[in-house]
């Protein structure tokens, strides 16, 4: 019960405000387009309870999940499944991990207010700011950087194909294909967790019979870094609506 009057005091407190700024969703999951990237905001409640916090995320949309037996909800992708995600407190003059917490049931109307606050005053505009070729460069090269060790002195698989990914999208084809090849060479090992992780899922929702298979990750990072591919990156326009006429 607190978890959905939580929800709603968000959206009483902050949903006018994301809407005109062109979110769309609610049940604490807003989502907005722009460009080839899509912006989340989603609040993630504490599985001990009592507390509550906002995950940023910014997904590229031609850069296919990771893992595809897991549905995506229909409003869009969960900001944890994004391409990159972080907690509003981080992105916050805190720059920590904050939750906001509530005593009783009474208190969860100022707790989803002060929230909302943070939402809107650090985190739509850190998606903003984030959402940028150059800054999706920084961040791929930061946490290629990180991935980094003496077993995998290029880096590890997901960040390599991050890496060749943005470069491609920011035209620098050579820089792509170099981190690709990289990314190939790790496949195999890569291929052999993914196939695992499917199996493991599959046995704890027996219920789902038929799950999408393990994707031919290289395959596809090729194809997006082969030369005259930009047309990948672009988003189809929407459609104009048209007017109705008025009878007589």
């Amino acid at each position: 019960m607190s978890k959905s009057k939580v929800v709603a005091a968000f959206r009483r407190h902050a949903g006018a405000a994301l809407k005109a700024q062109g979110f769309a969703g609610g049940r604490g999951h807003y989502v907005r387009r722009e460009g080839a990237v899509t912006q989340v905001i989603e609040l993630q409640h504490s599985i001990y309870g009592g507390r509550v916090t906002a995950n940023l995320g910014l997904d590229l949309e031609w850069l296919k999940p990771y893992v595809r037996w897991i549905p995506t909800p229909q409003v869009g992708p969960h900001a944890h499944d994004a391409t990159r995600w972080v907690r509003v407190g981080i992105v916050s003059p805190a720059k920590a991990d904050v939750w906001w917490s509530f005593g009783s049931e009474d208190e969860i109307d100022g707790c989803a207010k002060n929230l909302a606050r943070a939402v809107l005053e650090y985190g739509v505009p850190w998606l903003d700011d984030k959402s940028g070729r150059d800054a999706f460069r920084k961040y791929a090269e930061e946490k290629l950087a990180r991935s980094q060790s003496s077993m995998r002195p290029h880096g590890s698989f997901l960040e390599l194909r991050l890496m060749a990914a943005v470069c491609a999208w920011r035209g620098e084809l050579t820089l792509a294909t170099e981190h690709a090849g990289h990314a190939a060479a790790l496949w195999n090992e890569e291929r052999a967790r993914l196939v695992n992780a499917r199996t493991m899922y599959k046995k704890r929702h027996p219920e789902q019979p038929r799950l999408a298979g393990v994707p031919n990750l290289v395959r596809e990072l090729e194809r997006l870094i082969t030369p005259g591919s930009a047309r990948q990156f672009v988003p189809p326009k929407k459609k104009k609506a048209t007017a109705k006429k008025k009878p007589g």
